[in-house]
């Protein structure tokens, strides 16, 4: 079978990402999952979605949980840091020590799902079913993941940190924004193009990139023919199949705004950031002390 233009730019980050999308089905029960994963495809216009996992009905009387789950997951969806404490302890108080794991499972419902769309309409392709539901570590393999594509190369680290900053601003994730990859600011010669997505210093690929960022993060059935013609013209399929996977791996800062973990580590000025070869993350207010970490 010949793979898809997507999963032949980078097949180790696909085949995690569709181990991830069986792991998360298995991680909640279908009482809660199912009527979440239908909220999340209606806020996304995403019939296809919610065609595929109809809600079953209850044998017995629908379980009470299941609206409170809808209710925070559509807020996650629409603007994740509107969540408040409210909400936080309305789903605490739901599903208590599981909060963590449906959380997770409901990013991968959300962003994985914006992924999904956007490459079958960036490539006029079907993504696929999705496989039959996994047991296993939904975190573990998700940090895998997100390892794995912070290595993707076919980016420049300028784009690469212009697209990771637009979403942790759409997201308002306080740590995301007190952080500068070094890299980019090494690539850049100095940080103004960082400033507000770089205002009139960025070239059109750059734009390119940022308006994929955008409808991704936004409404990624709005891509449309020309949309799509554009950014071809402007980018490469392994650029954008990387812009893709960025945004999706760096939606996972959703799941810390959604919960109010994503306090910044400083309390005045940045955190410089680089991956080292494994792709771990290394944070440090000292540029030397990551260079040296991330060499």
């Amino acid at each position: 079978m010949t793979p898809s233009p997507w999963q032949a730019d980078a097949p180790d980050a696909f085949e995690l990402f569709n181990r991830i999308e069986a792991l998360a089905a298995g991680a909640v029960e279908p009482a809660l999952l199912d009527p979440v994963r239908v909220a999340v495809a209606g806020a996304l216009a995403h019939p296809e979605e919610a065609a595929r996992t109809p809600v079953a009905p209850a044998a017995g009387a629908p379980d009470p949980r299941a609206a409170v789950c809808v209710r925070f997951a559509e807020q996650f969806v629409v603007d994740v840091s509107a969540i408040d404490d409210e909400l936080r302890s309305a789903l605490g108080g739901a599903l208590g020590a599981d909060t963590f794991v449906f959380t997770q499972a409901l990013y991968v419902v959300d962003v994985f799902q914006r992924g999904r769309i956007a490459l079958e309409r960036l490539y006029g392709t079907a993504y696929g079913p999705a496989r039959a539901l996994e047991t296993g570590d939904l975190w573990a393999t998700l940090e895998e993941f997100m390892r794995v594509v912070a290595l993707g190369s076919a980016l420049d680290p300028v784009t690469t940190e212009l697209v990771r900053l637009r979403g942790a601003r759409a997201h308002q994730c306080r740590v995301c924004q007190s952080r500068l990859s070094l890299r980019a600011l090494d690539a850049a010669g100095d940080a103004s193009i960082f400033d507000a997505d770089g205002g009139d210093a960025c070239s059109d690929r750059e734009r390119a990139a940022l308006d994929l960022t955008d409808a991704l993060i936004t409404q990624p059935t709005a891509i449309d023919e020309p949309f799509s013609r554009r950014v071809h013209e402007l980018l490469t399929d392994a650029e954008i199949t990387e812009v893709v996977l960025d945004v999706v791996r760096n939606g996972a800062n959703k799941i810390a705004v959604a919960l109010g973990g994503d306090a910044a580590e400083v309390t005045d000025g940045i955190q410089f950031y680089d991956v080292d070869a494994t792709g771990d993350v290394v944070a440090h207010v000292d540029r030397e002390i990551v260079r040296a970490a991330t060499a």
